[in-house]
């Protein structure tokens, strides 16, 4: 296994990839080309937490992925205001089809899959690739920039709901464990962080993933917990009914419980247990067993219900 660390953009050292590879081997398959996954973790915008990269990359290798933890640009590195992460994203998604053939990848199954503020950039991206500002900014056709399919945990889609509800939340004053803030405090800070201070009511829409959903859109995967006590949970129910209207194909999972920022669910993700929550970690199975359905390829470990 390869495991390298390579710089995103030719001119700025500040964003960067993790790629996790697999060797092919005489054993196995000489020739195989492999799926591809790309990473992105959550963190508010504002930085990007260990918890849902390289336990994830990891996940995803063993199932047959080549795994890229991409670590956009969020507030503790630059700007982490849009569209600056979702050009990182479609800047990673262009390199690796650009190396397909060096990392033994196959370019027709190059996903993407995001938790919380990386779910919300993963959805921008998944949502307007076809899109001209990302096809100028990288210099290529539209094409190359789209994911073959999508996983979005407990995402952010729409932030101009967010806002909404930010502002009418009874509990806005509830002391947040995973990052030590009150709610409202911490929730006003992340969005500030990925769409500026200040925004007009029509910009939280523009930038809003849930109001570019058309036919272009590719396979979602999307799931949530009914209890997530930083994002408002309804947003993921609109997004759903609009890729049904758009007869996008999409799997939806909402929990009965489970914290916000579980990531797998596992030792690996949580710390003293306090995220540790097994009926939340089949998810990665359902994810599994969707994106075998939606790229055609064998799982290593299929999923035992």
């Amino acid at each position: 296994m390869i495991i390298k660390t390579e710089q995103l953009w030719k001119n700025d050292k500040k964003t960067d990839y993790v790629a996790y590879l697999m060797d092919n081997s005489t054993d196995i398959e000489p020739n195989r080309k492999h799926s591809a996954m790309i990473i992105c973790g959550g963190g508010g915008f504002m930085r990007i937490t260990d918890r849902e990269k390289e336990p994830v990359a990891l996940y995803f290798l063993n199932q047959g992925f080549q795994s890229f933890v991409l670590n956009y640009t969020t507030d503790s590195s630059d700007s982490g205001v849009y569209p600056s992460p979702v050009f990182d994203l479609a800047k990673l998604v262009l390199t690796i089809r650009e190396h397909a053939k060096e990392w033994n990848v196959d370019s027709d199954k190059v996903c993407v899959i995001g938790f919380s503020a990386g779910g919300t950039i993963c959805a921008s991206l998944a949502t307007q690739w076809h899109e001209s500002f990302l096809s100028e900014k990288l210099s290529t056709s539209n094409e190359f920039l789209k994911p073959n399919a999508v996983i979005l945990c407990y995402p952010l889609l729409d932030f101009h709901y967010q806002s909404q509800k930010i502002a009418e939340d009874e509990n806005k004053d509830q002391l947040l464990k995973l990052v030590g803030m009150k709610k409202k405090d911490f929730l006003d800070m992340a969005m500030q962080a990925a769409s500026g201070k200040h925004p007009s009511e029509d910009y939280l829409m523009r930038i809003s993933p849930i109001n570019h959903i058309s036919p272009a859109t590719p396979p979602i995967f999307i799931w949530g917990t009914a209890d997530d006590n930083m994002i408002y949970v309804g947003q993921l129910i609109k997004f759903v009914e609009k890729l049904n209207d758009n007869k996008i194909p999409y799997e939806f999972h909402m929990f009965e419980s489970g914290n916000h920022g579980s990531s797998l669910g596992n030792y690996n993700t949580v710390e003293n247990g306090e995220l540790l929550n097994f009926d939340i970690a089949i998810w990665t199975e359902l994810a599994i067993s969707f994106l075998t359905r939606h790229l055609n390829t064998a799982v290593v470990h299929p999923p035992t219900l």
